[in-house]
Parts: structure tokens; C-alpha cells; sequence
């Protein structure tokens, strides 16, 4: 980058002094043609005027010793008198003409190759019919005066740019200076030391905002990895129960000699675990398509009520077991995966009934949203702890204690009913007081609507 923006400044100078030196020597060749106009304007009207006083062609040869004077006084001065037939006057054979400017400025062919440049004009009829008059001066001098102005100029611009040059990159460096030790700190933070920043207080106003954003980035980071490793070693404590099981019971088989009937309940029990063990491997892979942002297909209309009502059904015998009566509200239909918004309601039901004290009710609320529905779950259970309340939806994660019986499940459920919302275009939300504990999802999608009747459903 320092190369580059040296370069760029490089060709900017390049540019301005090649843009101003052409105009300065373009303005200098035209002041220098205009003078010498100037000049041999004046030299003609004498001229002319001198021709003017004579009475017949003849005076013409009185005047040749004036017009020599004039032309050795000069030294680059030209005179040309042509008639009407083209014959010299006056001067010899006029030079060859080169340009003509307005009928009247011309640029003559020297006869040792150089320019000359003058005033052409018709001379009086009264003296000479159809004469022209001819005044010119050598363009020699001017132009090696604008040759030298040139080369000057050149080397004036091409010491310009190289200083131009050598000042920008020093300049360059310097300013870059506080992104090199922006860039020395960041490479010295490794996976160990995320919690290092970067110094703002130290840092150019023109940073700010970069560093700021880097420090964001960091935060993040290192809470993904903090969560990483969290999540690792949850995975590794939820498959080390299973698996100790497996290679417990499996040694104690061989322990001794078995009949067929130990073996089978041995095998059986073996199945259950792995069984668990597959569901939470299930899990985890929903959980990491989630993650990488699959969104949910085979969409069609949903009614949130019908598919609670179906899910209460499944779960009867649990709920007279708890001795709770579930209650569904309202109404919404949804465009979604009709098989994940089961799964999500299953594991919203599913935990409202173990929260459930027996003779309470849970309330199911399906309302509708601008651009989708919401499902609200409402049981009046003992009141999740407020510093619990925003982690019961990560994944292994359970209320009141570090790790739960194994029996109340792998601590996903809520994890997957976030997933599954967001796999929707939404997001889930938990509120919990003394008068119980809220959890809703919402899900987006296009002709939402809502029809408000109770239903209940023991």
C-alpha cells in the first residue's frame, strides 16, 4: 500500500507539472509570436508608408537603398516586393510560404531552412496594381530562446517530481507508521490472549472507528470460542455417561460366563443407550445446519393451534400423569415446515409440563404478528432465575445447576426451538416472574393471520 499511494502521488505531480508546464511554455510561444507581429507590424506601416509617398513605380528603385538599410540594420529582417505577375520588385524571389493566418500573418521557408514569420498585405494600386508586400523576421532567435525555455522547464519539472517523489513516500511511511504498530499489535493475539485489544487511546482520530470495529470483532470472537469451548466440553461430559455405561456394562458381560437371556437384556440395554446417544448426535448436526444459515423448506400454510392441539394429544398421558390440563388460545396461521413447528412445540410443551406443579395450567397462545405468528407458552412453575433467564436457550444449558439428571434430557430443546425459529426468519424470546415463565417463538412468513377462540385440550 505505501508503494502504491508513493506511486500515485508520483504520477499526480507528474501530471500537474507536465499539465502546467505546457500551458507555461504554450502561453510564452504565443507571447513570443505576438512581439514579433508587434514588430514587423511596425515595420510595414513604415514601409508602406514610405512606398505610399512615391508617385509612380519608378520611386520603387529610390527606395531600395532605404529598404537595404533597414534589412542590414535588422540583421533578420526580410523585405519582398512581388507584381501582380509574380515577378520580384524587390528582395529576390520570395521564399516558399508555409502557413497563412487570416489571409494576412504567413510563415515563410528561409533559404537556410529556417522560419521566418511576417505580414503579407496588397500594395497601393496608385504605385503598383496587384503588388504584394512581403515583411518578415527570422523566427531563429525566438526559437531557441523557447528551446532553452523548454529544456529548462523540463528539468524544472522532472526535479519537481522526483523531490515530489521522495517527500510523498516519506511522508507515506510516516503516516502508515501507526497502521504498521496497529498491525504488529493484532499479529501478537493468538487464540490464547483473546481477551488483548487494541489501545485506542494511543491511536490516530482517523483509526478510531477500525480499531473500534477490530475490538468488536474480537469480542465476538472470543465469546464464539469461549462458547466453543463450553460447548466441547459439554459434549464430552453428555457422551461420557452413555459411553461409560456401554463399556461398563459390556465388561461386566464378560465377566463370566452369560445365558442368552442375560445377553438379550444386556443388548437391550446397550440399544436404549446408543439410541440417545444417536438422538444427540441428531441434535447436534440440526443444530450445526442451523448454524451455517439453512433455512427451512417444504413451506406450506400452518395452523399453529391445530399442530398444539396435535402435540397436547401425543403428550396426554404425561399431562394426566402430572396431573395438568393444557389450554390452547387464539389462533394464527403460518407459511412453514409443519414438522418443525411440531418439533419446536414438543419441546416448548414438553418442558412447560415438567415445570408444571400438578392442578395448574399451561396455556398455549397463538397470536398473529406483522409479517408472521407467534406461539406463547405460559406455565405457572417455579420462576426461572433471573441470571439464568438469557442462557436457557444454549445448548446444553440448564436451569439451577451445572448438570441436570440425565433423565430430564440433553439440554437442546430450547436450543433447537431457537434454531428452528431462526431457520423461519425469526426468534424466540423468555420472560419469568413470580406469576410464571413465558417462552414464545415467533415465526415469519407471508399470510399470517389470526382467529381468536379458546381451545381446550386436557
Amino acid at each position: 500500500m505505501q508503494a502504491r499511494l508513493t506511486l500515485l502521488l508520483g504520477a499526480i505531480a507528474l501530471l500537474v507539472s507536465s499539465l502546467a508546464g505546457a500551458t507555461l511554455f504554450w502561453a510564452l510561444k504565443r507571447e513570443v509570436e505576438r512581439q514579433e507581429i508587434t514588430e514587423v507590424s511596425g515595420k510595414l506601416e513604415l514601409i508602406d508608408h514610405l512606398i505610399d509617398m512615391q508617385n509612380s513605380a519608378s520611386g520603387l528603385h529610390d527606395l531600395a537603398a532605404t529598404f537595404d538599410e533597414m534589412r542590414a540594420g535588422q540583421g533578420q529582417l526580410g523585405i519582398w516586393i512581388v507584381d501582380a505577375q509574380g515577378h520580384a520588385v524587390y528582395g529576390g524571389p520570395p521564399p516558399d510560404t508555409l502557413e497563412t493566418v487570416d489571409g494576412r500573418q504567413v510563415v515563410l521557408q528561409s533559404a537556410d531552412g529556417g522560419r521566418m514569420r511576417g505580414l503579407r498585405v496588397a500594395m497601393n494600386d496608385r504605385i503598383l496594381p496587384g503588388a504584394h508586400l512581403t515583411v518578415a523576421v527570422s523566427t531563429r532567435t525566438s526559437g531557441q530562446f523557447l528551446y532553452a525555455y523548454g529544456t529548462a522547464l523540463v528539468l524544472i519539472c522532472a526535479l519537481w517530481v522526483g523531490a515530489t517523489v521522495v517527500l510523498a513516500a516519506w511522508a507515506v511511511r510516516r503516516s502508515m507508521a501507526p497502521t504498521r504498530r496497529l498491525s504488529e499489535q493484532a499479529a501478537r493475539i493468538q487464540p490464547d490472549n483473546l481477551a488483548h485489544r487494541l489501545p485506542l487511546a494511543d491511536t490516530d482520530r482517523e483509526l478510531h472507528d477500525l480499531v473500534i470495529s477490530f475490538n468488536r470483532t474480537l469480542e465476538r470472537l472470543q465469546a464464539a470460542y469461549q462458547q466453543m469451548e463450553g460447548f466441547n466440553a459439554d459434549v464430552a461430559h453428555e457422551l461420557r455417561t452413555p459411553l461409560a455405561t456401554l463399556i461398563n456394562g459390556t465388561q461386566v458381560m464378560l465377566s463370566s460366563p452369560r445365558d442368552a437371556a442375560e445377553l438379550r437384556d444386556a443388548l437391550a440395554s446397550n440399544l436404549e443407550e446408543l439410541e440417545d446417544l444417536k438422538t444427540l448426535v441428531n441434535d447436534m448436526l440440526f443444530l450445526a445446519r442451523a448454524d451455517r444459515g439453512e433455512l427451512a423448506a417444504d413451506l406450506a400454510p400452518v395452523s399453529l393451534a391445530a399442530e398444539a392441539r396435535r402435540v397436547a394429544d401425543y403428550y396426554e398421558a404425561m399431562l394426566e400423569e402430572q396431573g395438568v390440563h393444557l389450554r390452547c388460545e387464539g389462533d394464527a396461521k403460518v407459511v412453514a415446515n409443519a414438522g418443525l413447528v411440531r418439533r419446536a412445540l414438543a419441546n416448548l410443551i414438553a418442558n412447560a409440563i415438567k415445570a408444571t406443579p400438578a392442578g395448574r395450567d399451561i396455556v398455549v397462545l397463538c397470536s398473529a404478528v406483522p409479517g408472521g405468528a407467534r406461539v406463547e407458552v405460559c406455565n405457572a412453575g417455579t420462576p426461572i432465575p433471573a441470571a439464568d433467564l438469557p442462557r436457557i436457550f444454549d445448548r446444553f444449558f440448564r436451569s439451577g445447576q451445572s448438570r441436570a439428571p440425565r433423565s430430564e434430557g440433553h439440554g437442546l430443546g430450547l436450543a433447537i426451538v431457537r434454531a428452528i425459529a431462526r431457520m423461519h426468519g425469526g426468534d424466540v424470546d423468555a420472560t419469568s416472574d413470580a406469576s410464571g415463565t413465558v417462552v414464545s417463538i415467533t415465526l415469519r412468513g407471508p399470510g399470517a393471520f389470526r382467529s381468536d377462540f379458546p381451545h381446550d385440550v386436557a
